[in-house]
């Protein structure tokens, strides 16, 4: 770990990175633009620090033209894309080195693994050397190379358990040299001509397309190629096993043009001399492989006696073996095959020699959790999602617990949780489900590995998304596969959550310097997790420019932000919060509860002195007998409040007798179709039609959720159907003049549409006169907070309502440097703390004027 890395972390974040290395996320990432920590993916693996731990580089779709050399142990490289991040070289043997030597077959390597345990996946290692042109050369040609061996990956001398997935190497001759040790493959694919994958190691190689390139240079009814080429010392039982494969062509290769494999006996020095060495009896083995016809079975090679006179070695002195192979490169009469008793002994752990690779996690690797939320309805749909695309599902139990396999997956793994109580879990068009995930950033191998799913969890999903630029974990989920994450950013992330909550772990009597994360935590810190759940509003925002969800908003209970707008969220709690916010709303004698939209919401610290009237008006309140809910939400219409959940969110805290404030319109206004950008998305999303001229519904045929006094009227119901009283507000103005500029006089028209030239409105009309229209429809109280608002703007010295509306100066607020909300850049819409608290007194003062109200009044002046 780096010291950086150490030095900013909490005890017990240090204790829980001990014991699960995450090895599986990016400590650097590579680019060839210069955007990211490296541009040369050698200079990243030269910055791995001296401890050989894990270090896990990031590589982003490119052609990096260099020469790898890899002498640290523990490198794992993963790039963005398979076939569009390539490592290339172009170094063939007879080529010239710096210093005028010949590169030989080993130099010409493009990636040299020299270190054990280096991992790779989802990249491309070739060498660039271009056989076919080379061979088209005239062979007086001075340019023309005679040694055309060209390795891309090569595993060096001390190389060993070496581990590669979904990665590709191309070359023509001598592609793969296996030179030493242990080496795994999995879902990859190599291509070459002559001996393109060899050498002295051991290997598996599984599930993988192993594809005979085309040459036109050969002589006539000579082989094109051959596959392998084994030097496996006499005294060692496995050398090239490849099971589950495809032996596949490119489309020139004619019918019986390859040779399985031929005995490779390399010329060795030796005490008397220097010839083909006698101890390399090759083996390899092809075992439930497809081949296709240009396979024709296995051949012979040559070598150099100890006269340097040629000698010939043949398969069947050799160790060449198939079983249940398929295709029309298969001949099992003609070719040596094993028994089923010796197929059996062709195990993962028996060729590797008790070597268990990970990076395709074991056939018993198993996933369990408990998903812990105080909204999902069970049981619930779990779908798993690796690294490479692969999905596992499963259904939680009636309480919210799951199991599943995740063998043959790649971590990281996403756990994405679906109750299905709605429609989707990505758009905003429709009712959603409550969803939430989870990120597995190291399982383990065979065994069972645990991943809760919380809230909490999902906030270091967004947090960890927002840092690729990826719009929160739902976008995240839908994604083919799950991108490379950072492991700094997973590292702040549970640094993050584990300080937050020390005190709840003390008060249930727990050592907080302990091991304490949402994912893997042990069952006795379930009983705070369970409170913790309880305590917290979990919901994701809306993206305006997409249409779809976006990154994780945490709340307590009375929909106070509880983390920041930071890329990875801080929480921003007081101690004791969550309980004491849960406590208040569910004690407190009189509740009123706010429904609406950014005029009225609550607001993080970070974006002060913004502030809802809502939030205002709930500050007013401290006492035993009542308390605010403001539940207001940036960016929401009144269809979209509902659809989102939000409305859903307030229905368990509420009781007989509450009250329930109802202001929309700024967002339901979002009706015009053939506004640029996001105009359709807008209609899709949050557009509501107001009431005709004479006071009708307006909605397309069969849609009548879009009609604005249906939407509203749901509100209704819902109290009605809780025994809550309801009060409809007029939505509050904006600071725009008759002439459309900013300031006052405020024009008195406000929250109406009319037609454009474009016809981009189905239905026009008054939004404030709808709302007027459906509280005296159903005979409920009415705040004319639009004009009141008005009235009190008009009233105040030209310019001053620039201390009410958002209009502040950066340098005092920082956040707003160049963006809207500066006196630059005046937002209209929005306040200030001094305008929140104005119409949070208006509001007062219209609830005295109302006698309906009279009982609530009496509340208050209490």
């Amino acid at each position: 770990m780096n010291k950086s890395v150490a030095n900013g972390l909490g005890i017990a974040a240090l204790l829980y990175l001990s014991s699960a290395s995450a090895t599986s996320l990016y400590d650097v990432k590579v680019s060839l633009d210069g955007s990211a920590d490296y541009a040369s993916i050698q200079q990243a693996i030269d910055s791995a620090p001296d401890n050989n731990q894990p270090f896990v580089i990031y590589i982003k779709n490119g052609v990096y033209q260099e020469k790898l050399h890899i002498t640290r142990p523990n490198i794992y490289l993963i790039g963005e894309d398979r076939d569009k991040t390539i490592i290339t070289a172009t170094t063939a043997n007879s080529m010239k080195d710096e210093n005028g030597k010949n590169f030989g077959t080993f130099g010409s390597r493009t990636v040299s693994v020299d270190a054990v345990d280096f991992k790779a996946r989802s990249l491309t290692i070739e060498n660039g050397f271009d056989f076919p042109a080379n061979q088209a050369k005239a062979v007086d040609d001075p340019t023309r190379q005679k040694g055309t061996q060209a390795v891309a990956l090569l595993v060096s001398h001390n190389g060993d358990k070496a581990q590669f997935k979904n990665v590709n190497l191309v070359s023509y001759q001598d592609t793969l040299y296996l030179r030493a040790g242990r080496s795994y493959f999995d879902q990859s694919q190599v291509s070459g001509t002559v001996d393109f994958i060899f050498g002295h190691g051991t290997a598996l190689i599984e599930n993988s397309d192993i594809i005979a390139r085309y040459r036109s240079d050969n002589e006539e009814n000579e082989p094109l190629g051959y596959i392998s080429a084994p030097a496996t010392d006499i005294n060692s039982p496995f050398g090239l096993v490849f099971k589950n494969c495809r032996l596949t062509k490119e489309d020139q290769v004619p019918a019986g043009s390859y040779g399985l494999g031929r005995p490779w006996h390399p010329t060795t020095t030796f005490a008397d001399g220097r010839y083909a060495d006698p101890n390399a009896i090759g083996h390899a083995a092809f075992i439930n492989c497809q081949m296709d016809d240009h396979i024709y079975g296995w051949d012979r090679m040559s070598g150099k006696d100890i006269k340097g006179e040629k000698i010939w070695f043949y398969p069947k002195d050799s160790r060449f073996w198939e079983f249940a192979n398929t295709g029309s490169g298969t001949k099992t009469t003609e070719r040596p095959q094993l028994a089923e008793s010796e197929a059996a002994n062709y195990t993962t752990k028996n060729i590797l020699s008790d070597w268990e690779p990970d990076i395709s996690l074991g056939a018993n690797s198993q996933l369990t959790g408990q998903v812990t939320h105080r909204s999902v309805s069970f049981p619930a749909v779990v779908n798993v999602k690796d690294s490479l695309g692969k999905v596992a599902t499963t259904n939680t139990d009636n309480k919210g617990h799951y199991q599943l396999s995740i063998a043959s997956m790649t971590p990281p793994l996403l756990v994405s949780v679906d109750d299905q109580s709605g429609n989707t879990c990505i758009n905003s068009d429709t009712k959603r489900s409550v969803c939430v995930t989870a990120l597995v950033a190291e399982a383990h191998s065979n065994e069972v590995t645990i991943a809760n799913v919380n809230p909490f969890t999902d906030l270091i999903v967004s947090g960890l998304a927002d840092n690729e630029n990826i719009d929160g974990p739902q976008i995240l989920a839908a994604l083919p596969r799950l991108p490379a994450l950072s492991h700094q950013a997973w590292l702040d992330a549970n640094s993050n959550f584990s300080k937050a909550f020390q005190s709840v772990v003390k008060a249930h009597g727990l050592d907080a310097t302990k091991e304490w994360n949402p994912v893997n935590y042990s069952s006795n810190y379930q009983p705070v997790m369970n409170e913790l759940a309880s305590q917290v509003i979990h919901n994701l925002g809306h993206n305006t420019r997409t249409g779809q969800l976006s990154k994780t908003f945490l709340s307590d209970l009375a929909f106070n932000p509880i983390v920041s707008l930071d890329t990875i969220p801080r929480y921003e709690l007081k101690d004791g919060q969550l309980a004491q916010a849960a406590k208040a709303v569910a004690e407190k004698k009189t509740r009123l509860f706010i429904v609406g939209d950014s005029t009225a919401s609550n607001y993080s610290q970070d974006v002060f002195p913004r502030m809802g009237w809502g939030q205002a008006f709930a500050a007013k309140f401290n006492n035993e007998q009542f308390v605010v809910v403001n539940a207001a939400q940036s960016g929401r219409s009144s269809r979209d409040f509902i659809n989102g959940r939000w409305l859903s969110f307030i229905e368990p805290l509420v009781k007989p007798g509450d009250y329930l404030f109802i202001q929309f319109s700024h967002n339901d206004e979002k009706c015009n179709g053939a506004a640029k950008g996001r105009g359709p998305l807008d209609v899709g999303t949050l557009c509501t039609y107001p009431n005709s001229a004479d006071g009708k519904l307006q909605f397309p045929q069969g849609e009548q959720e879009y009609s604005f006094q249906y939407s509203l009227e749901r509100y209704l119901s819902f109290a009605k159907q809780h025994q809550l009283t309801p009060v409809m507000l007029t939505s509050v103005p904006r600071a725009r003049t008759a002439d459309n500029k900013a300031g006052t006089p405020i024009n008195t028209e406000q929250h109406t549409t009319a037609q454009n030239g474009d016809n981009g409105y189905r239905f026009f009309g008054d939004y404030t006169a709808t709302v007027r229209q459906t509280a005296q429809a159903n005979k409920v109280p009415l705040l004319d907070m639009q004009t009141s608002v008005i009235e009190m703007a008009n009233n105040k010295v030209a310019g001053e309502w620039q201390n009410l509306w958002l209009a502040v100066d950066p340098n005092q607020y920082p956040y707003y440097q160049g963006k809207t909300g500066s006196i630059e850049k005046p937002d209209v819409t929005h306040f200030q703390k001094q305008g929140a608290e104005a119409i949070a007194d208006l509001v007062l003062e219209e609830i005295k004027a109302q006698k309906s109200l009279s009982k609530l009044s009496q509340v208050i002046a209490k």
